[in-house]
């Protein structure tokens, strides 16, 4: 008789004893820009705020792709950095059944990734605010160095400077020539 009532007893006592253990808390929610929902969304935030467009071109299965939003995009100064200067959104490369519409034409997702250069993943891409393309970013960059090329393409400094010339400047310590 003893048997059953503690095997009764373990049936009910131990699932709510497990239940009162402090859990462990769940990681915080990565944080990230405010990524448009979708292509065209981004083009026409973009006319209206006269901001440049940034497009991170990724595949689901890339460890780069992922390492680039934990470590770069999930950045307070990059994200600060973005809001200010441009209109973003997220383009995975891979998807071949939807459209999108750019500059006449009605692309997927894949094609549009490859008109618009990418060989690869991640490519990031600079659109200017009327959607005329600026240039590309293939591959993964650091945000200590990502920053940097986010600045070049929003001060415009591209027309006039290589990226190197821009970094000399920039990084040069101050009062030196």
């Amino acid at each position: 008789m003893k048997r059953p009532f503690l095997l009764l007893i373990a049936l009910f006592a131990v699932p709510l004893l497990v239940a009162q253990q402090p859990q462990a808390a769940a990681p915080a929610p990565l944080s990230t820009p405010d990524w448009h929902d979708t292509f065209g969304d981004a083009l026409v935030a973009a006319k209206g705020t006269s901001k440049k467009v940034l497009i991170d071109i990724y595949a689901p299965w890339c460890p780069w792709c992922r390492r680039l939003q934990e470590e770069v995009y999930a950045s307070e100064t990059i994200q600060a950095y973005l809001r200010e200067h441009f209109e973003v959104v997220r383009l995975n490369g891979e998807i071949t059944d939807d459209a999108h519409s750019y500059m006449e034409y009605t692309l997927s997702s894949s094609e549009l990734a490859q008109g618009l250069g990418a060989t690869g993943y991640p490519t990031t891409v600079f659109l200017g605010p009327d959607g005329k393309y600026l240039t590309r970013l293939p591959g993964f960059t650091g945000a200590e160095d990502f920053i940097y090329v986010l600045r070049y393409i929003a001060s415009d400094a591209y027309q006039s400077k290589s990226f190197d010339e821009f970094l000399g400047e920039v990084k040069r310590p101050s009062g030196g020539r």
